[in-house]
């Protein structure tokens, strides 16, 4: 089967893009599912935990990144983007996933599941997902916890969002620490 311009069956994409802005690496990988499919649904990793070094962006944000940044890409084709809640359980996160997944599905219609380097993939095949997964190489090696890291380091010029998202964060540590005590 040729994976040049399928046009065909869903997209999909799991992953949890907690960077500051997407990286090559990402805007590589998107744009190759768009060129190979009409529909495209992106499942972004959700936690329920307080915010952390790992986890710093919340759901609306990171959807807000990607939709900004595929309208620049100029792709055509049906987006979804949809929130996909993290499990201890890795057989049981994959069964939600195949379920949320086939909700989507039109009778015959087929899904395919992309990612990179350091994916789900592996663990989404190990639990026996039903969907075919696709491993796409990286045209360069970009590392969301070095991203984190190395932006981390700046302190934010001033703006209006800049102060809010300050003030947002440190309520949401203010909130992590008081569950601990």
């Amino acid at each position: 089967m040729s994976l040049l311009k399928e046009k065909y069956g869903i997209g999909i994409i799991v992953c949890r893009m907690q960077v500051p802005y997407l990286t090559a690496s990402h805007i590589a990988l998107i744009k190759t599912v768009f060129d190979r499919h009409q529909r495209i649904i992106i499942f972004l990793g959700t936690t329920n935990k307080p915010m952390d070094e790992k986890n710093p962006f919340p759901f609306e944000f990171r959807k807000q990144m990607l939709m900004q940044t595929i309208k620049t890409l100029g792709s055509t084709g049906e987006l979804t983007i949809v929130p996909l809640p993290d499990c201890e359980d890795n057989p049981l996160w994959v069964k939600f996933l195949d379920n949320m997944i086939s909700s989507f599905l039109a009778h015959d219609e087929d899904a395919y599941l992309y990612g990179g380097r350091e994916s789900f993939i592996p663990f989404y095949e190990k639990d026996n997902g039903k969907f075919e997964c696709r491993e796409l190489e990286p045209g360069d090696y970009d590392s969301g916890t070095e991203l984190r890291q190395l932006v981390s380091k700046d302190q934010p010029k001033y703006s209006y969002d800049a102060a809010c998202a300050i003030l947002w964060a440190m309520r949401q540590l203010k909130n992590k620490n008081n569950e601990k005590l």
